[in-house]
């Protein structure tokens, strides 16, 4: 997984838009979409789109950060807490669990949204209708890991990979090709099988 694309699994995660910029604090480096602005303000920013996930400092029990919308500036402490296998035929990224909602966008940051919600949720509050008009009804404490991974599978679908393209294998016209075309099934089921394609019991040998 590339950093771009674990950006967005956040942001469908989050239930945001992505519409703001966003960096990643990883190991006292910074990683963001380039952006002509960064020399006006002294930040220095490698380009996140040339750096795989896998290839950075990162390990379980460590912990890097998130910073979403520099004007809100909504920032997160991703802890890795295990590094597992992928299991054959099973889609990725996933949603394991969650609780609440995140805050609307452009809600302010964190003082933003207590204003918010308290005009939400008091009728009598001057801004309360402002608020039902900006953005209808919230409920901070919805959170649907069936709606976020239904989102996940949409924008990361699934690609074929030529790793999972089987060789062609011609049947033998005589009895001399025969040990030949038996190598050959063999690794084609081996290779069935490291792709999950095939079970382990299913192996046949000629």
């Amino acid at each position: 997984m590339t950093l771009p694309q674990l950006h967005l699994a956040l942001q469908i995660a989050m239930g945001w838009e992505n519409c703001h910029l966003h960096e990643f604090r990883i190991a006292d480096k910074i990683y963001g979409e380039p952006d002509p602005g960064d020399d006006h303000f002294g930040r220095v920013s490698l380009d996140e789109r040339r750096v795989q996930f896998s290839k950075l400092p990162a390990s379980v029990g460590s912990s890097f950060e998130y910073v979403y919308d520099f004007g809100d500036n909504w920032h997160h402490d991703i802890l890795i807490e295990s590094i597992a296998l992928a299991v054959p035929r099973k889609r990725y990224p996933v949603c394991l669990a969650g609780k609440e909602s995140a805050p609307p966008e452009d809600v302010g940051g964190i003082f933003g949204y207590a204003r918010y919600l308290e005009a939400l949720f008091n009728p009598r509050h001057e801004n309360h209708q402002d608020m039902l008009a900006w953005r209808g009804w919230f409920d901070p404490e919805r959170f649907s890991v069936t709606r976020v991974n239904k989102a996940l599978r949409e924008a990361f679908p699934v690609r074929a990979r030529s790793a999972d393209k089987l060789p062609v294998v011609s049947l033998p016209e005589n009895s001399d090709s025969s040990a030949r075309f038996a190598e050959d099934l063999d690794l084609i089921l081996r290779t069935a099988i490291r792709h999950g394609r095939l079970p382990p019991q299913k192996m046949i040998r000629g």
